[in-house]
């Protein structure tokens, strides 16, 4: 069964150490702001539930898109340099 990969509403920046802000210990609101994607596995790529498979950047921060479940990359609806926001479907995950 393929499952979606959802951006959620709302999603904490990705821990920078000589990025040491306030502004990064308050999620991204992304109904708001739109990001850009940047995969980080390939269509065919085996990914375990949480892991990071792809990062946007959104409202200068850098945040992390995890697998919402195991199994293989079996789609990506929005390629590289794309631009995305709350409730896009990235791609789908075929479930082991």
């Amino acid at each position: 069964m393929k499952r979606p990969i959802i951006v959620p509403e709302q999603i904490m920046p990705k821990p920078l150490p000589w990025r040491n802000c306030e502004c990064m210990k308050h999620p991204v609101d992304l109904k708001e702001k739109k990001g850009t994607l940047t995969w980080l596995k390939a269509v065919g790529d085996s990914v375990s539930e949480g892991e990071v498979i792809c990062e946007g950047e959104a409202d200068k921060k850098t945040v992390e898109i995890k697998a919402p479940c195991s199994g293989v990359l079996a789609e990506q609806t929005i390629e590289n340099e794309c631009v995305f926001k709350a409730g896009d479907i990235l791609g789908y995950i075929e479930e082991a």
